[in-house]
């Protein structure tokens, strides 16, 4: 192959790499917004049509670090496009009309679509030039967030029209469109893959995680203080602490945990859990908001179409606030990005517990939230990638993958928890609960601010440089991107 025609074909790898990863965002919008029609449509509860979130997330968080290490290297384009056949695969059993039970099965194989969003990245990593990496990175995260944002509203849309089975329908038909572009455009990959899967390892921490989200996802179910709740909680916590001492003892580990404490990735994965809280905190309430009826409690009774465009201008503002993130990047500190990202969603938390008793001022924090979300998720993997061996850029990212869901998962169970406890007898919700889910929800952002501030070490200490001991290989060439190259950048 000549250069110019290696040239004309790496030209479609970025393009091809952000369509594929739209399908996680289409994927998780198959969740909240057909729970009742599926519940309907297969004649369950809605207790058990709940399953159909819960087991995706459950699967995500398990697969997604094993899907990292083993997407390394040569391994990569086939872990891809073995994703996306899985993936293609569960949304068809979910359009099919089997019964539930095939569909949560399916539901179960399209929690493999979020493993895709690593692959991506390293992809970026190892096959653009090394000038186009950085603007490669912020279309992916731009990508995703806008994907997920604009996944609601379409998928309620869909369903609207065509059901339920229409609407994993048409994620299936995406699906397989990215499945064929994947073929086309993701190129082999010739570098050496690591030797061996930790697959201990990997057994411990999807123990971990799975019995740590079964707990939170379902402590509104079966009660915050029963036996398989607590049960649950703590397996899940004696699982981490021997998967941690398993990861640092054992030769080639499926999460290198060393680093993961590496100072600009260690604030990445911390400030990923605790903004991930804030985060969810503020879209679980802001959606529970909109649609509880003055029969149930406090809210504005608007419908689920309504709940679902809310997300809109969430995504529009977050492409926005990475865009300005990508912009400040060439003069401000990644780790000082994120804390900007944290303070907003503080902001729109803030906003939300002050000011609830309009669809506009629901809008308000929620647009506040979306310039947080393009400003946090926009840095974050900039920041880890910089301190990460290309070979650990799968794992690693994975892993703080992992950290998100398990925010996100505790974020929409803490605001329940702190609805019900607020709500009167007979009702969901009340005026004070959404008072103190907000302040809650600032809370926690703050915390992840202060986090940000206090662990983030790259304003005064830079990237190690090559040479050093299981540091990056060419973090000059990726650290600054000339004024060229930032004029190229998607």
């Amino acid at each position: 192959m000549t250069a110019g025609t290696a040239a004309r074909e790496s030209r479609w790898v970025l393009p091809g790499i952000l369509l594929v990863t739209t399908v996680t965002g289409v994927v998780g919008s198959l969740g909240t917004p057909l729970v009742t029609g599926i519940a309907r449509t297969e004649r369950v509860s809605l207790v058990t049509a709940q399953w159909a979130i819960t087991a995706t997330l459950v699967t995500a968080a398990v697969v997604c670090p094993v899907v990292g290490r083993l997407g390394a290297g040569r391994r990569r384009r086939p872990a891809l496009v073995g994703c996306l056949v899985l993936v293609v695969v569960g949304t068809a059993l979910g359009a099919l009309p089997l019964g539930f039970w095939p569909l949560l099965a399916g539901r179960i194989l399209q929690g493999l679509a979020f493993a895709i969003v690593p692959l991506a990245f390293s992809i970026a990593r190892s096959e653009l030039p090394a000038e186009k990496v950085r603007g490669a990175v912020a279309a992916i995260s731009v990508a995703n967030v806008t994907a997920a944002g604009l996944g609601f509203p379409v998928t309620a849309l869909v369903a609207s029209l065509a059901g339920t089975k229409g609407a994993f329908g048409w994620a299936c038909a995406l699906s397989a469109a990215a499945l064929v572009v994947a073929l086309l455009v993701v190129p082999d990959s010739d570098e050496e893959a690591p030797r061996g899967v930790d697959w201990w390892g990997a057994v411990l921490l999807s123990v971990a995680t799975a019995a740590v989200l079964f707990a939170v996802t379902q402590a509104q179910a079966w009660g915050p203080t029963s036996p398989w709740t607590v049960g649950l909680l703590v397996c899940g916590l004696l699982a981490y602490a021997a998967c941690g001492w398993w990861l640092l003892h054992v030769e080639r580990p499926l999460v290198d945990l060393r680093v993961a404490v590496r100072p600009g990735v260690l604030v990445a994965n911390v400030c990923g859990l605790l903004a991930a809280l804030g985060m969810f905190v503020l879209l679980s309430l802001s959606m529970i908001l909109v649609q509880t009826t003055e029969e149930h409690g406090y809210g504005l009774g608007r419908s689920v179409a309504v709940a679902g465009l809310m997300l809109t201008p969430y995504a529009v503002t977050s492409v926005v606030g990475s865009r300005i993130a990508l912009w400040l990047g060439r003069s401000v500190a990644p780790d000082l990005l994120l804390a900007c990202g944290c303070l907003l969603f503080a902001a729109a938390n803030l906003s939300l517990a002050l000011g609830h008793d309009a669809l506009w001022k629901v809008t308000l924090a929620v647009v506040i939230g979306g310039f947080g979300s393009g400003m946090t998720f926009n840095s974050m993997p900039w920041l880890m990638v910089r301190f990460v061996p290309p070979a650990e850029t799968g794992s690693a990212l994975s892993f703080n993958l992992v950290l998100r869901f398990l925010g996100m998962s505790t974020g929409s169970a803490l605001a329940l928890a702190v609805l019900a406890v607020s709500a009167g007898s007979g009702r969901q919700t009340s005026e004070s609960g959404f008072v103190a889910g907000g302040l809650t929800g600032a809370a926690l952002s703050l915390l992840a601010a202060v986090a940000c501030l206090a662990l983030g070490r790259t304003r005064r200490a830079a990237p190690e440089r090559p040479g050093s001991p299981g540091t990056p290989e060419r973090p000059e060439t990726i650290e600054t991107p000339t004024r060229s190259s930032a004029e190229e950048r998607v």
